[in-house]
């Protein structure tokens, strides 16, 4: 018998709902406190009330508006750390749409056109599992459809995190195939972000992250860490393997939809398999297809020149660490090293704005063989000038004061977020973060997002906007003189 947690939980929408209001009300009265983490948990807490409730959002309606206004209520008191410390202006969270948003949008039409005929299951696997007609009509998908680029996109990227991967699902006694799980989610992107607030490469929600050591704060996102989300993954899959009485197929669904969602729909089917449940339509449309998208994944991913594909994987990420012991721009630490600031953001994609947090010790991740260089330049640096500093906006030519501000606005027929950034002199990609969406997300009539502007202090509503650049300007006063990094204007384009 499996564990009757399905039915402990609040299956009653507007009981749900009422729940998550009173969570939602504690996030606002701490967020007007200045209670910054508090806020934030509580928020958090408001939203899996809704998602680990039991109930697919997707096919009731009530629960499902609900959720996508709480969305944007959340973000009228959610702790903005630019707007708490001025030295942070333009340190913008980096997000990339989930793939599973991407493959779930496949219409049934589309793959009925995709004939499985004359495809093989070859090779041999580290757990057992049934194959029927959805997985040879993914396989097809992935092979000679729309989704082929997705998986060579994925088999390519997969080199950075793939042996990292296996030994850790090795150690936690979980099947090796199974860290293909990551393909679908996010085509192992560190920073990828669904619909439903899920992040990184194993795409936790923020309560389920939380339940297995991920840490979230304003500074870091663990479930965006790829060793210590993977662990949490492999972990949270092993747990679900001995809920579900042995059985990968029925964790699987579980991964996706939670364990007490699966444990309802075995309850009032009465056989605890996969294939029976998908039969009597007794799980989510997108639990229904995940499974059949993993292990399609998992058998071309094996058997990839089989399949007619021949991807060179990325090599895996090679570092060294080093603790800083103050708060440090990850920015300044590409500058000491001579490289991409993209090529130390990756490393550490877990820093949510590109700045280690304030208060701690905190281990970053840089390219391997050049420890010893950054060791002595940082030691060099003045601790004043270990963060960035950007204070000078764009065309400022009158000497008038100009501020940050987030807006309000009801999407209008027409509308795209491309058309919206031009308009409000923004980028795309800051206005997907601050409405916690896809920046290739479609926006729909009446939708009320957040768009950030900047304007002058008097009150004009005029938008100032520009690219910043940086100068070594020095500055003197009371307390010593140094170098301190400012940006000044350069054109009327803000750079993503």
């Amino acid at each position: 018998m499996l564990p009757s947690i399905a039915a402990a939980r609040q299956t009653d929408p507007q009981a749900i709902i009422d729940k998550a209001e009173a969570l939602f009300r504690q996030g606002q009265q701490a967020s007007e406190k200045g209670q910054t983490e508090e806020a934030r948990k509580l928020f958090d807490q408001a939203l899996d009330a809704v998602m680990m409730s039991g109930i697919d959002l997707r096919s009731n309606l009530k629960l499902d508006s609900y959720y996508r206004q709480l969305l944007e209520r959340i973000h009228k008191f959610e702790s903005n750390p630019e707007a708490a410390d001025p030295k942070l202006e333009g340190h913008a969270e980096i997000v990339e749409p989930s793939a599973l948003d991407e493959i779930a949008k496949v219409s049934e039409t589309e793959l009925a056109t995709t004939t499985p005929d004359g495809i093989k299951i070859y090779g041999k696997y580290d757990f057992d599992f049934s194959v029927a007609p959805p997985v040879l009509q993914y396989m097809n998908y992935f092979i000679t459809g729309r989704g082929r680029s997705t998986m060579e996109a994925g088999l390519q990227r997969s080199g950075r995190y793939r042996k990292m991967s296996e030994k850790i699902f090795k150690d936690e006694r979980v099947p090796e195939d199974l860290i293909w799980l990551a393909q679908a989610e996010s085509v192992w992107k560190p920073n990828a972000l669904s619909w439903a607030s899920a992040k990184g490469i194993w795409q936790f929600i923020p309560g389920t992250g939380q339940r297995f050591g991920l840490a979230q704060t304003q500074w870091i996102d663990q479930r965006s860490h790829p060793e210590l989300s993977a662990r949490a993954a492999a972990r949270y899959l092993r747990f679900l393997h001995d809920y579900f009485a042995g059985d990968w197929m029925l964790a699987m669904a579980a991964y996706n939809s939670g364990e007490a969602r699966v444990a309802s729909a075995i309850a009032r089917c009465g056989y605890a398999d996969f294939w029976e449940l998908y039969r009597r339509n007794l799980l989510p449309a997108e639990t229904r297809n995940y499974v059949p998208i993993i292990l399609s994944i998992i058998i071309i991913s094996k058997n990839q020149k089989r399949y007619g594909f021949d991807v060179k994987p990325d090599p895996p990420l090679n570092y060294d660490t080093y603790d800083l012991p103050t708060q440090t721009d990850l920015k300044v630490v590409a500058d000491l090293l001579g490289i991409p600031f993209e090529s130390v953001q990756e490393l550490n994609p877990e820093l949510r704005r590109g700045v280690s947090p304030p208060g701690q010790v905190y281990t970053i991740k840089i390219p391997k063989g050049m420890k010893k260089q950054f060791e002595i330049a940082y030691a060099s640096l003045p601790e004043d000038q270990r963060v960035r500093r950007i204070v000078i906006p764009a065309e400022n030519t009158d000497n008038e004061k100009y501020r940050s501000r987030v807006v309000s606005y009801r999407v209008r027929r027409g509308d795209t977020l491309a058309s919206l950034a031009r308009k409000h002199g923004t980028s795309s990609e800051e206005i997907a973060r601050l409405n916690r969406m896809s920046k290739n997300g479609a926006l729909r009539k009446g939708q009320v997002i957040r768009i950030p502007t900047t304007v002058r202090a008097s009150g004009s509503s005029r938008s100032k906007v520009g690219r910043y650049t940086s100068k070594k300007v020095v500055r003197s006063s009371k307390r010593g003189r140094g170098k301190t990094s400012i940006r000044r204007p350069t054109s009327v384009r803000r750079r993503k």
